[in-house]
């Protein structure tokens, strides 16, 4: 467990399965996700089953972003395609429920997971993917120091178009935490 100001992350439990699928099966929460068909309640326990089990084939971390005070569960983060080799990672966040956006807690959580992956797993490059028209997380990209990297043309599809990915990209020596 990790924690910040307002968040720690955490292990999943089971018990969190139906506020993953109340949320993600909103359709402003799925937008920007590169997954556009909604969850049963199944596909949520399972997914959060594979949680447990991706660590220990060392590729993949994942956690249930939630409130400090509360452990209410507000999201979802984690660093998944690790290379060892290479010393690389992909990083993937969701905050939920639309009242959590704009609170900064998007922000803390990615800087939490930063900070792990750049001192706890020894990475050197964090990337992520974005759709193009997510302004929104673009700004806070930017804003915590990745760079803009390169763009997957026409790569995600989701409401009868395609969009274009952005892919931004931070060095641990370029990480203040």
């Amino acid at each position: 467990m990790f924690e910040g100001t307002n968040l720690r992350l955490r292990g999943f439990e089971l018990e969190d399965a139906p506020t993953i699928i109340e949320h993600y099966n909103d359709l402003d929460v799925r937008r920007f996700l590169d997954h556009p068909f909604p969850l049963s309640l199944e596909d949520a326990k399972q997914w959060i089953r594979n949680t447990w089990e991706a660590p220990k084939k060392g590729r993949a971390y994942f956690f249930a972003i939630a409130l400090k005070e509360s452990n209410q569960l507000i999201g979802t983060c984690g660093l998944f395609a690790i290379s060892r080799i290479n010393r690389k990672a992909e990083l993937m966040i969701v905050i939920y429920n639309k009242k959590n956006w704009g609170k900064g807690f998007g922000t803390e959580a990615i800087r939490l997971l930063l900070n792990y992956g750049f001192k706890q797993l020894n990475l050197n490059r964090i990337c992520l993917f974005t759709h193009d028209n997510n302004l929104r997380a673009q700004h806070i990209y930017e804003k915590i120091g990745f760079k803009p990297g390169g763009r997957r043309r026409l790569a995600s599809y989701f409401e009868g178009a395609y969009r274009d990915l952005l892919l931004y990209d931070l060095l641990a020596s370029e990480f203040q935490d």
